[in-house]
């Protein structure tokens, strides 16, 4: 008979083990839950534009006495032609550029080429200068006919002008 009891004193203390880890897990699992949360953070970035651009409709020239100059410009280069040129004439083109973009241009570079019979610069606009948004600048491009230049010459040559985003 005691061993009887002995089993089923057993028993009971089994199903109390198993009760109480049941219980235990059940917490354990409840307090898991009830301390676990997560947090979604969602986000969107749209990036600035960068455009800048030749007005081609705002162009002054003016030239020496029976010189000529021609331009003809697209949104990202502007080709000059002198005509009729001599030694010490001159001619000079302002132009406009516009940053159309959404964010401030800077310049990186005037790319003028070097051309014989003739002196190329610029005025009113330097590498590092930079254009706010919705700005524009109107440099000057000065040419002047040096005095080894060719007789009746026409002389055509494209300044392009590069720009990068204001902060690199």
């Amino acid at each position: 008979m005691r061993r009887k009891e002995s089993d089923e004193k057993m028993k009971s203390k089994m199903a109390a083990l198993f009760a109480s880890v049941l219980i235990a897990l059940a917490v354990v699992g409840f307090t898991y839950a009830w301390w676990t949360e997560t947090l979604t953070i969602s986000g969107s970035v749209e990036t600035g534009k960068l455009e800048v651009k030749f007005k081609n409709d705002d162009i002054v020239k003016s030239c020496s006495p029976e010189m000529t100059c021609e331009t003809g410009v697209t949104d990202t280069a502007i080709t000059v032609t002198v005509s009729n040129g001599y030694p010490c004439g001159w001619c000079n083109v302002t132009f406009t550029i516009l940053n159309t973009g959404t964010i401030p241009a800077k310049v990186k570079a005037i790319n003028i080429p070097t051309v014989s019979g003739l002196e190329i610069s610029i005025t009113g606009l330097n590498v590092n200068d930079i254009i706010p948004v919705g700005g524009s600048v109107s440099p000057t491009l000065r040419i002047h006919v040096a005095d080894g230049a060719a007789e009746t010459t026409t002389y055509t040559f494209i300044v392009t002008i590069e720009f990068g985003q204001f902060n690199a």
